[in-house]
C-alpha cells in the first residue's frame, strides 16, 4: 500500500525547501524577525490556517477543535549574530553579522510543513494541536516571553525538536528528566593597585590574581560537584589594561556556568564568590563577583518523553540517549516549567556532507531532515491522540 503521508510530502517537500532558504538568506536576531515572522505566516495562511502574533514576532496556530488532548509543538526562528563561512552556497546570508548556524530556518519549515498537512485533517483531530513560532531562542529568551502572553493557556503538552549535525541522519536522541543545563554568565571585577611595570612592589597586580583566580576556578567541578553530577565552569573572557608597560588598576573575567541540578549551580555560584574573593585577597587585590541566570535546566517528563521514544522506534529505527545529558542549554526549559513535555534532537548527519556542528561558521542544516522532521511531527501527534490521519508507512532509517 502507498504511503499516504509520502505522498502528501511530496507535494509540498519543495516549497518547504524554498522557505528554509528564503528563511536563511534574510536571518534576523532576537525579537527582530520581522521578515520571518512575515515569510511564515504567508506560507501558513496559504494552507489556510489562521496564525496570530505573539511575543512580537512570534506566531501562534492552532488546529482543530476537538475535546481530546491539546499539544503544543514548537519551533524557534531567530539566527545568530555571527558571520556565516559558506561562500558558495546559493542562498548563503545576505546579512552581514547575522546567519542561521544552529537550523532555526529548518527547524520553522519543518513545523510549517507539519501545519500544512494537519490543516488538511482538522475536521479528524480529536484534539488540538498548538504551533508554536517562537523568536529569541538565542537570547535573550523568547519562551518567558511566549508563556506570559498565553501559549500554553489550554495547552496539556509541549514538545520541541533541536537537529543535531553529528547524529545519523533520522536518529533521533532524547532522555527523561535532566537533559540540557541551567546556564549562568558570571563576571570578576579584580580591582588591585595600578603602577609602572617595572615597580611592581609599589601596587597590588590584578593581573596576577587574576591569572590564580582563573586556575582556582577549575577545582569548584573537580572537588565541590559530586563526581556523579555534571557541571563545567568555564573563564572565557579576560580584559585588562592598555599599555604593555603599566600595570591596570583592574582585570575583569568573564565565563559560564552549566549545571544539571538548581543544588549545583547555587553551589557553584558560592563557591565563585568564595574563591574569587579569597585568591584576590592572598594577591592584596579585592573581588567582585556578578552572575547573570540566563536558562533553567531543562527536563524532559517521563510520559511525554516515552512517547517521544514509542514514536522513534515505530517510525525512524533510531533512538537513544547517547549523548545525553548535555551542558548545552535552551529556553524550551521555560516551557517545561509549566508543562509536562520533551525536548529531543533529530540527527542531520549525512555522508557527502560536512556536517558542522551548530554554531560553526560553516553549518547549514540539512534539507533531506525536513521531510524527516514533518513525518515525526505527524506521527506523534497520531499517536498522543490515538487516531491515524495518513495511514501506516515502513518503518526506514530516517523516516
Amino acid at each position: 500500500m502507498a504511503d499516504a503521508l509520502a505522498q502528501a510530502l511530496s507535494v509540498i517537500s519543495d516549497d518547504l525547501i524554498a522557505l528554509r532558504h528564503d528563511i536563511h538568506r534574510w536571518p534576523e536576531p532576537g525579537f527582530e524577525e520581522v521578515r520571518t515572522q512575515a515569510a511564515l505566516r504567508a506560507a501558513l495562511t496559504a494552507a489556510g490556517l489562521a496564525p496570530r502574533d505573539c511575543a512580537g514576532t512570534g506566531l501562534i496556530v492552532d488546529i482543530g477543535s476537538g475535546s481530546g488532548p491539546a499539544i503544543a509543538l514548537r519551533a524557534d526562528i531567530d539566527g545568530l549574530r555571527m558571520t556565516e563561512a559558506n561562500p558558495d552556497l546559493p542562498y548563503r546570508s545576505e546579512r552581514d553579522g547575522f546567519a542561521h548556524m544552529c537550523g532555526h530556518d529548518g527547524h520553522a519549515a519543518t513545523l510549517v510543513g507539519a501545519g500544512r498537512l494537519l490543516a488538511g485533517v482538522a475536521d479528524r483531530l480529536p484534539g488540538r494541536i498548538r504551533l508554536l513560532f517562537q523568536p529569541a531562542e538565542e537570547g535573550p529568551g523568547g519562551a518567558p516571553v511566549m508563556i506570559e502572553q498565553g501559549c500554553l493557556e489550554g495547552i496539556d503538552e509541549v514538545y520541541g525538536m533541536h537537529n543535531w549535525p553529528t547524529i545519523p541522519l533520522g536518529g533521533l536522541r532524547t532522555i527523561a528528566g535532566p537533559c540540557m543545563a541551567a546556564v549562568s554568565e558570571f563576571a570578576i571585577e579584580i580591582r588591585g593597585k595600578g603602577v609602572h611595570a617595572s615597580q611592581p612592589q609599589d601596587g597590588r597586580d590584578p593581573v596576577l590574581a587574576a591569572a590564580h583566580v582563573v586556575t582556582a576556578l577549575q577545582s569548584i567541578v573537580s572537588r565541590s560537584i559530586h563526581y556523579q553530577d555534571r557541571a563545567v565552569v568555564s573563564v572565557t573572557t579576560i580584559h585588562g589594561g592598555e599599555a604593555f608597560n603599566v600595570i591596570p588598576d583592574t582585570v575583569t573575567l568573564g565565563g559560564t556556568i552549566r549545571a544539571l541540578s538548581e543544588e549545583s549551580n547555587q553551589l557553584i555560584e558560592t563557591r565563585i564568590a568564595e574563591i574569587s574573593a579569597g585568591t584576590a585577597a592572598a594577591m592584596g587585590c579585592t573581588a567582585e563577583v556578578r552572575i547573570k541566570r540566563m536558562y533553567p535546566v531543562l527536563i524532559n517528563a517521563p510520559g511525554p518523553t516515552a512517547l517521544v521514544e514509542s514514536v522513534a522506534r515505530a517510525h525512524l529505527g533510531d533512538v537513544s540517549t547517547e549523548m545525553l545529558p548535555m551542558l548545552g542549554a535552551e529556553d524550551f526549559a521555560y516551557y517545561l516549567q509549566h508543562r509536562p513535555g520533551c525536548f529531543f534532537f533529530l540527527g542531520g548527519g549525512e555522508a557527502g556532507r560536512s556536517n558542522a556542528v551548530c554554531h560553526a561558521t560553516s553549518y547549514d542544516y540539512n534539507d533531506n531532515l525536513i521531510d524527516i522532521g514533518v513525518r515525526f511531527w505527524l506521527r506523534l501527534v497520531e499517536a498522543r491522540m490515538g487516531v491515524s490521519l495518513f495511514g501506516p508507512c515502513t518503518t526506514v532509517q530516517g523516516g
